[in-house]
């Protein structure tokens, strides 16, 4: 469970309110403007904006959030909403010889299982969310340092780890990377 909250009060209140939280992995976020940050970076990830103006609530939504609670901390409704979360399917996403279950955190290459880093893995699985597009380096790295060669260095390990699949991975140069089927 990931919480994203700048004031360390409505922190502490969130940790408080998820402690006997056992479920699924998500992201509950007090910051409505990180939204459409933590959808690029985690496609898979359940996310649920909490305390929010009624009026937030679309926009919560809009912005890439599974779910938006308004008004003050109800913590049997976030948990609820968690639980629900949770009880979805799995979404399983397929590329060529390339298979992710984000939820399990599993990859298979031709029906193999892949040891793949948290890292390179959420980078496969944004990648894989839409096959064919070329996704922008901020896109792939929201906290990008300029001048910064982490992304190029995972998407280099992540090519190695595809072996003879590696061109599946495309840089578009001057731009970022996309997934492809493999030629």
């Amino acid at each position: 469970m990931a919480l994203v909250a700048t004031d360390d009060a409505l922190r502490e209140r969130l940790e408080q309110a998820l402690a006997a939280h056992a479920g699924a992995p998500a992201i509950v976020t007090a910051e409505l403007d990180r939204v459409p940050a933590l959808r690029a970076a985690y496609p898979a990830t359940p996310i649920v904006a909490v305390g929010l103006r009624r009026a937030q609530i679309a926009t919560a939504l809009d912005a890439g959030a599974d779910a938006a609670l308004a008004g003050p901390l109800r913590p049997a409704e976030l948990r609820a909403r968690l639980r629900v979360l949770a009880r979805r399917p799995e979404t399983r996403l397929r590329v060529g010889p390339l298979e992710l279950e984000p939820g399990a955190r599993l990859a298979r290459l031709d029906g193999a299982l892949l040891e793949i880093p948290r890292g390179e893995f959420d980078l496969l699985c944004l990648l894989a969310s839409a096959p064919g597009r070329v996704f922008a380096k901020h896109e792939l790295d929201p906290g990008r340092v300029p001048g910064g060669r982490a992304l190029e260095r995972r998407a280099a390990r992540l090519r190695r780890r595809l072996g003879r699949h590696a061109p599946m991975l495309v840089t578009v140069w001057g731009i970022g990377y996309r997934l492809g089927e493999p030629a």
